[in-house]
C-alpha cells in the first residue's frame, strides 16, 4: 500500500520564485523659471533661443552637498556646479547663460528649496544700526529696457564722444574670464583692469567697427563721463532680476532703495 502511494504521487514542483522587488526610485519635481532675457539674446543654435523660461529640478541633498563643498567654494565653482546639476536640458551650460538668467535661476531655486522669505542683515546708512528686514523673493521683478538689434545687441550713443557703441549682455563665460583675470592681476601685483576688460567683453563694435584693436583703443581712451554713461546704459538695458527693495530703518526712520545681497546663507533656511 505504501509502495503504491509512492508510485502514483506526483513529483513535487519547485516553489514559485517571486520576482525580485525593484528598488524605489525618486525623481525631484521640476519647475520653469522665467528668464529676464526672454530668450532674445541667445544665438539661434542655443537651446534657449526664443524661450522665455528654463526647466530646472528642485534642489535635493545632492545640491546641498555642492553648496557646502570646500573644494568648490575655494575654486569659486559652487554656482556653476549648482546650476549644472539642476538644469534639465544638459545642452545648456552655465557658461552659455546670460548673467541675468543665471540670477533668475538662483532666485527660483532658493524659493523652491526654502521658501520665498529671505532675511538679510543691513546696516542703516544713517544710524549704522544693524537691521534684519525680510524680503519676499516672489515680489522681485526684472529689469532691461530698449529694443535689441537682429543680432541680440543694443546700440548706445554716448554724449561726449558721440560714439555709437554696440553692446551685448555678458554671459557666464565672460564672468569666469573676468574672475580669472582679476585673480591673475592680484597674484602678480598688477593694476586692476576689471573695468577695461568688462568693456572689451561687452562692446561688439564702435561706430560699426568691430576690430578688437579698435575697441581696445576706444576703451582705453574713453572719457570718464562717457564711461559712466556707458555703465548706466548697460545696467538699464541688460536683462536681469531687479534685486532692489525699499529699506526703512525702524530706529531712525531713514528710507533708501537698496539691493538684496546674495550672501553665503542665501541657500540656507533658519
Amino acid at each position: 500500500m505504501s509502495r503504491n502511494v509512492k508510485r502514483i504521487r506526483k513529483p513535487s514542483e519547485p516553489p514559485i520564485q517571486s520576482a525580485p522587488e525593484q528598488p524605489l526610485t525618486y525623481s525631484p519635481p521640476t519647475t520653469h523659471v522665467s528668464l529676464p532675457s526672454g530668450g532674445a539674446f541667445y544665438p539661434p543654435e542655443h537651446p534657449l533661443h526664443g524661450e522665455d523660461a528654463i526647466e530646472v529640478k528642485h534642489m535635493t541633498t545632492r545640491e546641498e552637498e555642492i553648496l557646502t563643498s570646500p573644494t568648490l567654494m575655494k575654486t569659486g565653482l559652487v554656482v556653476d556646479r549648482l546650476i549644472e546639476s539642476v538644469v534639465v536640458n544638459k545642452r545648456i551650460t552655465p557658461e552659455s547663460l546670460l548673467l541675468g538668467d543665471k540670477n533668475a535661476i538662483l532666485v527660483g531655486l532658493r524659493i523652491d528649496a526654502y521658501g520665498e522669505e529671505y532675511e538679510i542683515e543691513v546696516n542703516c546708512p544713517t544710524c549704522t544700526s544693524t537691521r534684519s528686514p525680510r524680503i519676499d523673493l516672489t515680489t522681485l521683478g526684472t529689469v532691461g529696457e530698449g529694443e535689441s538689434t537682429a543680432n541680440g545687441t543694443f546700440l548706445v550713443e554716448l554724449p561726449r564722444t558721440g560714439a555709437k557703441v554696440e553692446l551685448r549682455p555678458l554671459t557666464g563665460k565672460d564672468e569666469k574670464e573676468l574672475a580669472k583675470t582679476a585673480k591673475k592681476h592680484q597674484k602678480y601685483g598688477l593694476a586692476d583692469r576689471h573695468l577695461t576688460l568688462q568693456y572689451q567683453l561687452m562692446i561688439v563694435s564702435v561706430n560699426g567697427d568691430s576690430n578688437p584693436l579698435a575697441i581696445t583703443s576706444f576703451v582705453e581712451n574713453l572719457p570718464a563721463f562717457d564711461s559712466r554713461e556707458l555703465r548706466k546704459a548697460y545696467k538699464k538695458i541688460n536683462p536681469d532680476v531687479d534685486m532692489r527693495f525699499n529699506f526703512q530703518c525702524d530706529i531712525c526712520s531713514h528710507e533708501q532703495v537698496m539691493e538684496v545681497p546674495i550672501t553665503a546663507n542665501f541657500f540656507w533656511s533658519d
